[in-house]
């Protein structure tokens, strides 16, 4: 059994448990319904194969395979810059601003989602600045930035809302407002589903 914080659309720090049956403790899944975030670290976190995604339960042989083949060692906490091995060098130009980076002077950060290129730390913020109502994206493959605040201090800076939750929208430039984005998944959309930042 693993379990992973996610943060919502809205802010909401939820817990999803990969086992034999997965849960969240999101509304949607608290209904019994299958909910977007258990899917989301299936696909996106793990990496499960397409046959396993959408399941409601594993066989414990299962668990063990998805376990085995998911591409971060779901038993290590420690996630330190470049262990994983995605980060690019630090090399040519800042894709917002096309000026070079220069480490040795500026605060670089880098997408620790999927694409592992590097961005102008001040950059960044002016971006993150203007996509609040969308939620913060990478700048070149668009997909949930992940930020580096380690869960006491995103515990400590929440906020419990009037449902009960941890909400740390502020911290991840979200609105905090529900709303449903459609996204594409497997060439088809569907407008049940929302973004989510890991």
């Amino acid at each position: 059994m693993e379990k992973v914080q996610i943060v919502g659309t809205t802010g909401n720090l939820y817990e999803v448990v990969i086992g034999l049956v997965p849960r969240c403790t999101c509304p949607d899944s608290q209904k019994g319904n299958q909910c977007k975030h258990i899917i989301y670290v299936l696909h996106n976190v793990l990496k499960v194969t397409g046959h396993l995604e959408y399941q409601l339960a594993f066989l414990s042989s299962e668990l063990r395979e998805i376990f085995a083949n998911a591409p971060i060692n779901t038993h290590d906490d420690a996630t330190k810059e470049n262990e994983s091995g995605k980060r690019r060098p630090i090399e040519g130009d800042c894709p917002i601003c096309f000026m070079e980076f220069e480490p040795e002077t500026e605060e670089i950060v880098w997408c620790k989602a999927a694409c592992g290129n590097n961005i102008h730390k001040a950059c960044f913020g002016r971006w993150a600045a203007t996509q609040q109502s969308n939620g913060v994206r990478c700048v070149i493959c668009r997909s949930a930035w992940e930020v580096d605040a380690p869960m006491q201090q995103l515990l400590a800076n929440g906020i419990v809302n009037d449902e009960g939750y941890v909400n740390v929208a502020d911290q991840f430039g979200l609105s905090g407002e529900r709303t449903i984005r459609p996204i594409t998944i497997h060439g088809l959309v569907d407008g049940t589903l929302g973004t989510t930042v890991n």
